[in-house]
């Protein structure tokens, strides 16, 4: 899968990169929410202490049809992410193995989307 993540802390971007590369992932890392977004496969993010990530996410959900795997370890998050519409917010434990397991399910179902012809826009397809 051709992944994003979005994480502020140096070591942990570090270690998902390493980690999902392992894993036989592409990977792109971001600091900051960027503007926009190329056509990826799976966005991983997180939203900072206080959800302060959230107008942003919610925003790339209107705007692209990527899976979004919201990684918190804030138990307000959940409840702002239900504030925002974000749909599948589920709190895990941070752990690897947990984690490429989720990732592999994500990758099941955008096998089962429907892919934008050349023609389309990826939310058409949506």
């Amino acid at each position: 899968m051709y992944i994003a993540v979005i994480e502020e802390e140096p070591l942990i971007r570090d270690m998902l990169r390493h980690a999902l590369e392992l894993g036989g992932h592409r990977v792109d890392i971001y600091g900051t929410m960027p503007e926009q977004f190329r056509l990826y496969d799976l966005l991983i993010v997180e939203p900072g202490e206080f959800g302060q990530g959230f107008p942003a996410i919610s925003q790339l959900m209107r705007g692209y049809c990527i899976p979004i795997l919201i990684l918190t370890f804030y138990e307000g998050n959940v409840c702002m992410a239900r504030e925002y519409n974000l749909p599948a917010i589920h709190k895990m434990p941070f752990r690897l193995t947990h984690l490429l397991r989720t990732i592999g399910r994500f990758s099941q179902f955008k096998a089962r989307l429907p892919q934008p012809q050349p023609h389309q826009s990826p939310l058409e397809a949506c």
